[in-house]
């Protein structure tokens, strides 16, 4: 049988791309090792990864130079020396970090990354960017008022009654209508925006209000993610949501746009304004953040508002989130093993090849690239 290696992560990763559960179900199919504590940060240790017929492995070369197939979130992998073929099936943010890629690049290599699964029915089952953004949404609500100066739902007590706090969250998709589901159950009062229109209807469906501006660019091409907008449109809706920040509680950020920065929607002048004391959550702060003077993993503290930089708040439930994404990435690894022959003319695998015995073959990474 083929090798699996199932590798640990980067320091300040917790979760694992594969869960015992996994390799349980994986060993009918491959000998499958783990890298000694790739689990423990989310809560499954090496004995349960023994027992679910895996082979420990403290050393990390030799588990590179056995293994003919690497799993991994997203860890760096030093391939000096390595001479045999190996193929990595990772996630990857390949469009956000391009340096990622070059690991992969002048070595024998092919690599996948379920960051660019195509939107189609069938690979719904692998989406791994779905998975982790439903748990950072509601991970950012629980964050948000575990961090907040104020309850969320309307209490009536001896003392008086405390209304329900103020919920606003930028951007409808995975994550923030999770996010708009969490803060509703929590009893908050919540308002939404997001430029796609056809969210509307989807977050009114769960409760909350919908800020709606006109005129917003859309393109089918863009696989149901949000493009730049001009200048005009972007003064409309900054105004917009300036309407809704300062009275909001808790602000959640999830605006992003796949392979660019960021847009700024919360502006210096708009905290200035808002309660002290009040929250944002930035979930898009590793790719500039949504909100001006939010910083990627750092709580900022600006004109009496708390910046929480949190672009991978899914560690904060590294177990929770690495059942989904083992789940995920054990259906992809069955896809690949099943269609490894036909690599350029199945639908999923093609989309999602990076490099092929270390070329860049993907067409819009190679165009990104030269950029780069």
């Amino acid at each position: 049988m083929k090798v699996l290696g199932l590798l640990k992560e980067n320091a300040g990763v917790n979760v694992v791309a594969l869960t015992p559960d996994n390799v349980k179900h994986l060993s009918e199919h491959y000998t499958v090792i783990v890298e000694s504590g790739a689990g423990v940060l989310a809560g499954f240790t090496d004995e349960a990864y023994g027992l679910a017929g895996a082979e420990i492995e403290s050393d990390r070369a030799l588990l590179l130079k056995k293994s003919s197939l690497l799993i991994t979130l997203s860890s760096k992998i030093n391939f000096s020396g390595i001479e045999k073929h190996k193929t990595v099936i990772g996630g990857y943010g390949v469009l956000d970090e391009l340096e990622s890629i070059l690991q992969f690049t002048n070595n024998p290599i092919d690599f996948f990354s379920l960051s660019l699964l195509p939107r189609i029915t069938k690979a719904q089952s692998m989406d791994i960017l779905s998975s982790l953004a439903a748990l950072s949404g509601y991970q950012a609500v629980v964050h948000g008022f575990d961090k907040s100066m104020v309850v969320s739902p309307m209490i009536s007590s001896a003392g008086g009654t405390l209304y329900p706090a103020k919920v606003l969250v930028l951007g409808a998709g995975v994550a923030g209508l999770q996010a708009i589901a969490t803060a509703r159950r929590l009893g908050a009062v919540v308002t939404a925006f997001d430029i796609r229109k056809q969210t509307k209807t989807e977050v009114e469906s769960l409760g909350a209000d919908f800020i709606e501006v006109m005129g917003a660019v859309e393109d089918e091409s863009s696989g149901g993610y949000a493009i730049e907008q001009d200048e005009n449109f972007m003064t409309k809706v900054i105004d917009s949501i300036a309407l809704q920040a300062k009275d909001a509680d808790l602000i959640i950020t999830t605006a992003r746009i796949p392979g660019k920065k960021a847009p700024k929607l919360i502006t210096a002048d708009m905290l200035k304004r808002m309660k002290p004391g009040s929250i944002v959550i930035d979930m898009a702060a590793d790719t500039g953040g949504n909100c001006e003077f939010s910083e990627n993993n750092k709580t900022v503290l600006k004109d009496g508002v708390f910046l929480l930089g949190e672009s991978t708040i899914y560690n904060r439930v590294a177990r929770s989130a690495s059942i989904l994404l083992g789940n995920n990435m054990t259906t992809f690894i069955h896809h690949f093993r099943s269609n490894e022959d036909l690599t350029f003319q199945d639908e999923i695998l093609a989309a999602t090849l990076v490099t092929r015995n270390g070329k860049i073959v993907h067409e819009k990474i190679c165009a990104e690239v030269n950029k780069y």
